[in-house]
Parts: C-alpha cells; sequence; structure tokens
C-alpha cells in the first residue's frame, strides 16, 4: 500500500534548506536565514524600531519555492499557488532592550486545502533589524551601490497592487544569492528572495549540483490582539530548566489497526528576559532527535507558557487569522486550568493546555485526513504529548 503525504515536497525542501544553513546562528528573515545587512550596515543594530512595530505584530509572507524541475519566477504579483505555494508567517511577541522576540511559522496547504503549520522557531533580533523589517531612517542614508557581494538600488516596486519607493540590496557568497526589498517610509520587508546551490563532493571533486528557489511577498501586516499581553512570566521560568513532554504519534487508516510511535520534547529554558525567554526544543521520535531554538514571549498565542494573569479572563475566540484561516479560542479556564484550541476549521486542530501558574501541561493534535493512500482510503493522526517529571 502506497502513501501519499499531501506535503508540497518543493515547498518542505526549501525550507529543510533554509534552516540548515543557519543551525547554530539567529534566524532573522521569514526564510529563517540570517539577515546580512546586520553585518554589513552596524549602525542597524542601534537603530530604533520603525513607530508601527509592537508587540503582536505580524507579518504574513507568500511562499514560491522550486527546483530546478519546476517554474520558479520572480514576478511578484504572481502568488497564485503553484507547486511549492505556502505561507510564512511571523509574530513579534516581546520588545525589550532593544531588542525584539520573534516567533515564525510555515504553512502549507494540504488535502482539503486547508493550511497546517510545519516546524517554526524563534529569534532574538536588534529592533532595528528585525525578521520583517529594518529602521527606515538608517535606509534613506544608505548609498546605492554596485559590488562583487552586495548591490543596493532603489527603485519603484509593485506589491499587492500597491506602489512602493523601495531600495533593494543583492547578497552573494558561496553558492546563495540573497534579494531584500524594504519600503523607504516605513521600513517593511516587501519581498526576500533566495536563490542557493550546493555540491556534492567526492575527494574534492563536484560530483552533483542541487539548486533551491523561493520568493517571500508581504501578503499581509496587522496587529493581533492578546489578551494577556499585560501580563508578565510565570515567577517559575529559570533559565536552565529542562522540561520534558512525553506520548505518542498513532495514524490509523480506514480498515486497519491503529499504528502508534513513542514521541517525546525536551524543552530547555535558555536566557530568561522581562519579556520572553529564549528556549531550544529537541524532539525525539523514530531514532531521529532534530531540534529548534525558539522564544518564548508574553504577547504570544499557543506559546511554551502563558501568563498567570490569563486566568482571570474567560473564555471563547482570541483571533482568527484571515490568511491561515487558523482560530485560535480559550475554550476552557477554570481552577483545573486554562485550554486554548488553535484550528483551521479544515482538517487540523491542536489544544494546549495549562496550569493556573501558565506552565505547559499537554499539547493534544488531530490532522483528519492526514494522508490519501493509493487505493484511495485516507488516515487520521493524532499526536498527544503530556508533562512528564
Amino acid at each position: 500500500m502506497r502513501i501519499e503525504v499531501m506535503v508540497k515536497p518543493v515547498l518542505l525542501l526549501v525550507l529543510m534548506t533554509a534552516a540548515s544553513l543557519n543551525v547554530d546562528g539567529a534566524p532573522t528573515l521569514p526564510s529563517g536565514m540570517e539577515n546580512p545587512l546586520v553585518l554589513r550596515y552596524p549602525e542597524l543594530a542601534t537603530a530604533p524600531a520603525p513607530s508601527w512595530l509592537t508587540e503582536g505584530t505580524r507579518a504574513t509572507y507568500s511562499v514560491i519555492a522550486s527546483t530546478p524541475e519546476s517554474e520558479y519566477s520572480e514576478k511578484i504579483e504572481w502568488t497564485t499557488g503553484s507547486t511549492g505555494h505556502g505561507l510564512s508567517q511571523v509574530d513579534v511577541v516581546a520588545l525589550e532592550d532593544g531588542v525584539a522576540a520573534t516567533n515564525t511559522k510555515p504553512y502549507a496547504p494540504y488535502l482539503q486545502g486547508g493550511m497546517r503549520k510545519l516546524v517554526g522557531f524563534g529569534s532574538v533580533v536588534p529592533q532595528g533589524c528585525g525578521d520583517f523589517w529594518a529602521s527606515p531612517e538608517v535606509l534613506n542614508g544608505i548609498p546605492e551601490e554596485a559590488g562583487d557581494r552586495m548591490t543596493v538600488q532603489r527603485l519603484p516596486v509593485t506589491v499587492g497592487g500597491e506602489e512602493y519607493q523601495a531600495i533593494r540590496f543583492d547578497y552573494r557568497n558561496e553558492g546563495l544569492e540573497m534579494a531584500l526589498v524594504y519600503d523607504l517610509e516605513s521600513g517593511l520587508m516587501l519581498y526576500h528572495t533566495m536563490d542557493y546551490t550546493s555540491l556534492g563532493m567526492d575527494a574534492g571533486v563536484v560530483t552533483s549540483s542541487r539548486s533551491t528557489h523561493a520568493i517571500y511577498e508581504l501578503k499581509n501586516l496587522r496587529k493581533v490582539n492578546i489578551p494577556w499581553a499585560d501580563g508578565s512570566l510565570p515567577s517559575w521560568l529559570e533559565a536552565g530548566q529542562v522540561y520534558y513532554y512525553q506520548g505518542q504519534s498513532q495514524s490509523q487508516i480506514q480498515g486497519a489497526a491503529p499504528v502508534a510511535s513513542p514521541l517525546a520534547v525536551k524543552m530547555s529554558m535558555g536566557s530568561v528576559h522581562h519579556r520572553f525567554a529564549e528556549a531550544r526544543e529537541d524532539t525525539i521520535y523514530q531514532d531521529q532527535a532534530p531540534y529548534v531554538k525558539t522564544v518564548y514571549g508574553v504577547s504570544q498565542l499557543m506559546g511554551g507558557f502563558i501568563p498567570p494573569e490569563a486566568s482571570s479572563l474567560g473564555t471563547g475566540i482570541v483571533d482568527t487569522d484571515p490568511d491561515t484561516g487558523m482560530r485560535v479560542a480559550v475554550i476552557q479556564n477554570d481552577a483545573s486550568g486554562i485550554a486554548l484550541e488553535m484550528t483551521n476549521q479544515v482538517d487540523f486542530r491542536e489544544v494546549v493546555t495549562y496550569d493556573s501558574s501558565g506552565q505547559l501541561l499537554s499539547i493534544y493534535q488531530e490532522y483528519n485526513p492526514d494522508v490519501i493512500t493509493s487505493s484511495g482510503f485516507t488516515s487520521v493522526r493524532v499526536v498527544y504529548l503530556q508533562l512528564v517529571g
């Protein structure tokens, strides 16, 4: 029986390539790649944030990805859904002491058309140059130039039917070509392209070459209402703490017995700040243990903690995202704890529960359907993790 996973494979390839280029660095672009502008223009690291940037700001980018076997275009107006079409969404979850904590989640469409989130990451970036913005004061002072690694030019750009006066940076370095385009008035990143070629080597000789391409175009910028944004970090949150979550991933195809695999997540806390905490998440599944660096902020939905002040709030819908279709609601808030539900209202549902102190207790995810077989049968996948120890 052949199983066909309904994720766009080209999009996954590009996302994994971007992540592998920056395993130990701080990803500061919607693609997960490090922004070269801070090194080139260090004044961005100490510049103030644009006036419009606040906690809860969310930027959504359309993603079009391809390999040499599929069509690719840098025509900015074209985002209507070819192979490799998805979204990348960046949330500003905290601002303090000249830095911004951001959380990025990529999304891909599945069988029923609903968006589902893929593995995301978190970053701590200068307020003057973050994942999707740069100080307009600094940008307007950068001269045009043409060089081997960096070319800078000013030009009019049309994105989403809107016209902008923009500044474009083209960066080249060891098989990587990137373009970053910002609105000069606001400092908002309008689009970002990536073209990466990896070489297979054997005894110093090139034996293969593979290219990946992607374009991230601004789709939406909005402010997410976080009911507990005036709250605080839980008092129990300390650097060096490690939390373990154990459970399983269970799949069931019509007419067949369910198949379960053990699953565990190790959550290691890094630096703890006033409005956010840095963390590392190791996922242990089928003899694999990939990890991501992330952040948990006070102004965040479905994060690694929830401010204890949230226990005084009621229940109801908190946010419905117009781009991913994800609806977040508080479905329980009583003496036994707080439960938040996220659903794309089509084929994905996630419930996270916290105790009254804001500690994450459990995660439940349901994918229905998850895959389709060559015989036309569909499967349902359920993931459950619970705090142990």
